[in-house]
């Protein structure tokens, strides 16, 4: 009998992780549609470009090299392994490239895009941020105050002005100049600068 509940025990445990890895966010090339960037649990960063490929002369083997060559290039000068190709993906006439970071400020140096992960403290000293009056709630899509939005000394605050689809792996609590388009997926522009406050709790 012992025997047997200890079986089951270690069923249901692998059950559960299994589980856990199922609701991780994450994207690779042959899925994704858009350019879009995931902000993880642990602050490394996965993005993804999606852009036309429709020449006769593109080849993707010649993409792939070049785009390792871009990256080697960036982590000869900044770290080893700090950028990293995670996918690659050619079909209907686009190429989609899935790509992982060590971090924010190598996401934003790479690509040369205006991003940043700031605690709530730095947020509201942040110049972006101070002009900004309100917030929506993620909850019931009212509006709050900033000082209510970034009262959570928990949460994280991504700041970031670039038009893409921006996916959180955790909750997303507030946020500015964005859409909502799913639970955890929100829409930016290349107008505006996004804020988006969360908890890397689910």
């Amino acid at each position: 009998m012992k025997k047997v509940t200890l079986i089951l025990v270690g069923i249901l445990l692998l059950v559960a992780m299994t589980g856990c890895g199922k609701n991780k966010v994450s994207i690779t090339a042959e899925d994704v549609t858009t350019n879009t960037i995931v902000i993880k649990k642990d602050s490394t960063i996965q993005s993804s470009i999606v852009e036309a490929f429709d020449k006769e002369y593109y080849s993707q083997d010649e993409l792939e090299v070049f785009i390792k060559e871009e990256i080697n290039d960036y982590n000869k000068k900044n770290g080893e392994n700090e950028i990293e190709m995670h996918s690659i993906h050619v079909a209907d006439q686009k190429a989609s490239v899935v790509f992982n970071y060590n971090d924010i400020d190598d996401y934003s140096t790479f690509n040369g895009i205006d991003a940043k992960l700031l605690t709530t403290s730095q947020a509201l000293q942040d110049e972006k941020i101070t002009s900004m009056l309100e917030f929506v709630d993620s909850k019931n899509g009212g509006t709050v105050s900033k000082e209510t939005a970034l009262s959570n000394s928990d949460a994280m605050v991504l700041v970031i002005k670039q038009a893409l689809d921006i996916k959180i792996d955790g909750t997303i609590l507030y946020y500015t100049n964005v859409e909502k388009t799913d639970k955890n997926v929100l829409q930016s522009n290349e107008e505006n600068v996004a804020v988006i406050v969360f908890s890397k709790k689910k």
